[in-house]
C-alpha cells in the first residue's frame, strides 16, 4: 500500500469529524464520521457506552510484529490524543474516554465513548487482562 493510500484511510481520525444522533429519550450519542452513519436512533438506547465505544472504533493497524510495537503505541497515542483533543474542542460540555488497544497478532484500535452518568466505562483499564493486548486510556 502506498503512504498516500493508508493516510487517506487514517484521514477519519487524523483530522475527525463527528455527528450526533438522538435517541428517543433525547440523549445526545456522538459518533465518528469514518463514511457510514450510524441509523436513525428510534429506540431507548440502554446502554449508550456500550453503542458508542462500538460504533466508534477504528482500526489503525492490522498485525504489526514485536519489532514495530513502540512505533505503533507511539503512533497510536498520538492518534488517540488527537482524537480527545477534537472530541473536546467540538463538544466542550461533553466527557469522553479515548483507547488505545495494542495488539500486534491482531489489531491496534483507537475508540471512544462519552463518560455517562450510572454506566461504567468501556473497560476498566486497571483490571484489564488479556496479554496479548495493551490497552491506554485517555481522557480529560
Amino acid at each position: 500500500m502506498k503512504k498516500y493510500e493508508l493516510l487517506l484511510e487514517l484521514l477519519p481520525v487524523i483530522y475527525p469529524v463527528f455527528y450526533v444522533k438522538k435517541d428517543r429519550d433525547g440523549h445526545e450519542l456522538v459518533f465518528l464520521d469514518a463514511g457510514h452513519h450510524q441509523e436513525d436512533i428510534s429506540v431507548v438506547i440502554a446502554d449508550k457506552t456500550q453503542c458508542e465505544a462500538v460504533e466508534n472504533h477504528f482500526h489503525l493497524f492490522n498485525r504489526t510484529n514485536e519489532e514495530n510495537k513502540e512505533a505503533v503505541k507511539k503512533i497510536g497515542a498520538s492518534i488517540a490524543k488527537n482524537l480527545l483533543r477534537a472530541l473536546m474542542q467540538t463538544f466542550p460540555d461533553k466527557k469522553f474516554i479515548v483507547y488505545l488497544e495494542v495488539n500486534i497478532s491482531d489489531s491496534t484500535i483507537v475508540r471512544f465513548h462519552q463518560i455517562w452518568d450510572n454506566e461504567p466505562p468501556y473497560f476498566d483499564v486497571a483490571t484489564f487482562k488479556n496479554k496479548n493486548v495493551e490497552l491506554f486510556e485517555f481522557k480529560a
